[in-house]
């Protein structure tokens, strides 16, 4: 296996496997690029182990499937789309296992497969700004998973006509009655460093989303 070390502020990478045409370009003074991929060293721990097993489990009761073959199943589909091999959750390493849980949460936003707040709080799981898009198209609470309405994290305005006045560019969460309330009791700002959120920006076709309820393609999607 290859390895990179740093030599008076050069970085060097020994033991490389090059074929006869990539030596015969180096010879002749020209230079190749590379990707480089670091080995992550450290293994899954027990805390990402219990999760995968638990949303697993949340599939496995909504589906009517078994929670292995759920398990076996979504580890194959994360290796197919990463193309890489599939890792055993005994000795992955946590790059490895925070990606599969990802993916599996991922698969339940996209195939609307509730799973249980408590799951998503105990492991302090906190959805990116790409999943809290989603969650908002299917209209589920970030938080619970209950019905959710869009809610502005950058207030359009007392006053103005929110079917007129432009929403692209700022941020939003989908939050149910009951968040959405607790949201503005305490504020914005802490209520999404209390749960770890991520908003995301309202682009054209979320704006249509909460204007018309239906979504639309644009051209420069």
């Amino acid at each position: 296996m290859s390895k990179l070390y740093k030599r008076n502020g050069v970085y060097c990478i020994d033991a490389v496997a090059l074929k006869q045409t990539d030596e015969m370009f180096l010879d002749c003074g020209d230079t190749l690029e590379v990707d480089i991929k670091l080995i992550d060293r450290r293994h899954i721990t027990d805390k990402q182990r219990r999760f995968i097993f638990a949303l697993c489990g949340e599939i496995a009761r909504y589906t009517g499937y078994d929670s292995e073959w759920v398990r076996m199943e979504l580890q194959q589909q994360y290796a197919s789309v990463m193309e890489i091999e599939v890792e055993s959750l005994s000795s992955c390493s946590m790059t490895y296992a925070n990606g599969l849980i990802r993916a599996i949460i991922d698969y339940c936003i996209y195939n609307e497969i509730p799973f249980a707040k408590k799951i998503i709080a105990d492991y302090d799981y906190t959805f990116d700004e790409k999943q809290s898009y989603a969650l908002a198209l299917k209209r589920r609470c970030v938080i619970c998973g209950k019905h959710a309405e869009i809610h502005h994290v950058d207030a359009i305005g007392a006053g103005n006509n929110r079917q007129k006045i432009s929403h692209v560019g700022k941020r939003a969460l989908p939050l149910c009655k009951g968040c959405h309330i607790k949201c503005h009791t305490i504020g914005n700002e802490i209520f999404i460093q209390e749960n770890h959120l991520s908003p995301f920006i309202i682009d054209k076709k979320m704006e249509y989303f909460i204007k018309k309820g239906e979504l639309k393609v644009f051209d420069d999607d």
